[in-house]
Parts: C-alpha cells; structure tokens; sequence
C-alpha cells in the first residue's frame, strides 16, 4: 500500500517538475524573441537585457540559450570594434553570470565562461592602461590577477545542491500525498496517511533547509 502512495507521489512530483519546466522554457524563448526583435532594431542595449533574461531562465539542452550567448557574443565584439568596451563587457559579463547562476550539481557553459573570462580580463586591464592607472608593461601580470579573481571556484558543494533538490521533491510529493490519500471523498481527514504525509514533509522541508546553507 505504500509503495502505491509513493509512487503516486513521484508521479505527482515528474508532473509538478514538467510543469515548471515547460513554463520556464516558455518564458525563456519569449525573451529570446523579443531580444531578436531588438536585436535587428540596432537596440542593443534592449537586446543585451533580453537575452540575458532568456539565459537566467535556464533549462538544458535548450537552443535558445545557446543562441542567446552567441548573440551576446556577437554584440560584445561589435561593441568593441566600436570601441565601447565598457558596453562590450556587459555582454560578456551577461554570458558568463547567466550559467554561473545556472549551476546546482554542475556548471553550465563552462568553455563560454573560458572566454568570456579572457574578454573581460582583458578589457579590464585596457581600460586601466588607457586611464594611466597601469603601465603597458605590466598589463599581463594585471591580467593574471584579474583571471586569478575570477577563476576562483565558488562553485555550490555538490552533496548540498543534491540533497537540496531532492528535498525539494519530496518535499513536493508529500504535499500531493497528503492531498490525494490524506482526505477522503467525503472531506474526512485520515488520520493515518495524513501523518504519514505531514511527517516526511516535515522531514524533507528540513533537509531543504539544511541543504540550502550547505550548498
């Protein structure tokens, strides 16, 4: 009998998920589109906004991130042969804090994160030749502090962000229990499946906790 209810409540859980999945998709390829509309306006700094929304609404496998960081991309390079490299980097930047925002038991677009790292590492270290701050000479060991900062790992502890999203659905599938085995055609409640129900979610609302500041 339990294990009717459990798998009931996966079921409830992959259902809740693909929900939320498919709107997150959804709301991601409406900014794409609109980022493309800008985008052919010349409205590049609409477009930037845009496809950095696209891009913090991640799913896997999606082409429209995909297609959002080379759009991006292309109008960092663009921005920099005319040179407006402080426009330029927050292309760059918006490629490379989309996938860092992205990441839970892994990181996202690492080789996009490589490069924008190089950009913005360089562009740094031109704009501080450019106002005196540095000498030429010194603009590669500049360049090895600023990669040195970025390319810290500050990356989530992988058993946390497991156990957070795990929790998170059992969390989400004791909820479903509760209301499909907790209360009877009749509005009763069941004392016993409820507790059941009410117990792991208690269970699983307190790993999401703890998870959250291990992660």
């Amino acid at each position: 009998m339990l294990k009717k209810y459990l798998i009931r409540g996966l079921l409830g859980a992959v259902i809740f998920f693909i929900l939320i999945f498919g709107k997150v998709f959804y709301m991601q390829r409406g900014h794409y589109l609109q980022a493309e509309q800008y985008y052919l306006a010349a409205d590049f700094k609409l477009a930037t906004l845009e496809y950095d929304s696209a891009m913090h609404n991640y799913t896997p496998w999606s082409p429209y991130i995909r297609k959002s960081a080379e759009r991006l991309w292309q109008i960092g390079e663009m921005l920099e042969r005319k040179g407006k490299p402080d426009l330029a980097m927050i292309a760059y930047s918006s490629i490379r804090s989309s996938f860092y925002a992205s990441r839970s038991l892994y990181t996202p677009g690492k080789e996009w994160i490589e490069k924008c790292d190089d950009k913005i590492a360089s562009l740094n270290v031109n704009l501080l030749i450019n106002d005196g701050t540095i000498k030429p000479v010194e603009a590669e060991g500049e360049k090895k502090k600023h990669l040195f900062v970025m390319k810290a790992d500050r990356s989530p502890d992988p058993i946390g962000s497991f156990f957070l999203e795990f929790s998170f659905f059992g969390w989400i599938a004791s909820v479903v229990f509760i209301i499909l085995r907790g209360v009877d055609e009749k509005g009763k409640i069941k004392v016993k499946a409820a507790v059941y129900g009410a117990v792991f979610f208690v269970f699983s609302f307190a790993i999401w906790v703890i998870s959250s500041l291990m992660a």
